[in-house]
């Protein structure tokens, strides 16, 4: 494949900043595909066709990170795991970005922006999103350690599911990334016009939001490499060995650190993101 190819990971890895962009096109290509051979499904299609391109790279990513655990367990901890972390993460910031552009630029029109984010419009009325919960960020009694509480649970859930569908899928959990990662720009689509009143406010909603996000989707993400270095391991590796244990002692190390992370975005939410946005807006 055309596109396979030129995302190689071996060059990927050393300009990490890079793979925003091709996280960026792809989600766009994979858009035009989608809008049309499954104009039907289009939502979900879209986030399909970009695991698709993004995956086999992915593989090979994660591949080389367990052996490089492997080897060097804990030593040289986060030197091991800056590459592969900053290609997850520019590539889920690149798909982010593209979705969030997508749904701007569609807006106006309703009925192409609900056939288009249909999904994850669905999935945000599961959760509640609607105009209440713009009203609840404005709302000084809304955000507190019940919902703090609340909100990491729900985020722990997540982190547990991203580690064990990588886990049993490798990379191709990465779907589970880049799904969410269009559900947080339809969210975030959704509290700025609803809140915005004009460029610049929308610009203050959307520095807001990513206080939190970005630690939220970080832990997401580590949990994520984690699942997947361990599946490798267990494929590739002799059970009680050196190197299979040194793999699963830097994965809980992963681990640990993304639970980590989720508190401190769970905590960033309800009382620093919130706080915000009450006095911004």
């Amino acid at each position: 494949m055309v596109l396979e190819d030129i995302f190689r990971p071996g060059w990927i890895v050393n300009r990490p900043y890079i793979a925003f962009f091709f996280g960026l096109f792809f989600s766009l290509f994979s858009f035009v595909v989608a809008w049309f051979a499954f104009r039907s499904s289009i939502s979900v299609s879209t986030v399909f066709l970009t695991t698709l391109l993004l995956v086999p790279a992915f593989i090979t990513l994660i591949k080389n990170e367990e052996r490089v655990e492997s080897r060097s367990g804990l030593r040289n901890f986060f030197h091991n795991h800056k590459g592969i972390f900053e290609v997850y993460f520019f590539s889920f910031l690149g798909v982010f970005i593209a979705f969030f552009l997508l749904g701007l630029v569609v807006y106006p029109d309703r009925a192409v922006y609900s056939q288009l984010f249909d999904f994850q419009l669905g999935f945000l009325k599961m959760q509640g999103v609607d105009a209440g919960l713009v009203q609840s960020f404005l709302s000084s009694g809304s955000y507190g350690w019940a919902h703090f509480f609340s909100l990491l649970s729900h985020n722990l859930l997540v982190l547990i599911v991203c580690f064990v569908l990588s886990l049993f899928y490798g990379a191709s959990a990465i779907f589970l990334i880049i799904l969410n990662g269009s559900v947080f720009a339809v969210f975030l689509l959704f509290i700025s016009k609803n809140l915005a009143e004009n460029f610049v406010q929308g610009l203050k909603a959307f520095g807001f939001f990513l206080i939190h996000m970005l630690p939220e989707i970080s832990g997401f993400l580590i949990a994520a490499i984690a699942g997947g270095v361990v599946s490798k391991a267990l494929i590739l590796e002799k059970r009680g060995k050196e190197h299979f244990r040194n793999v699963f002692q830097d994965a809980f190390v992963l681990m640990l650190i993304a639970v980590v992370l989720i508190i401190i975005a769970a905590f960033l939410e309800t009382f620093v993101s919130s706080a915000l946005f009450r006095a911004g807006f």
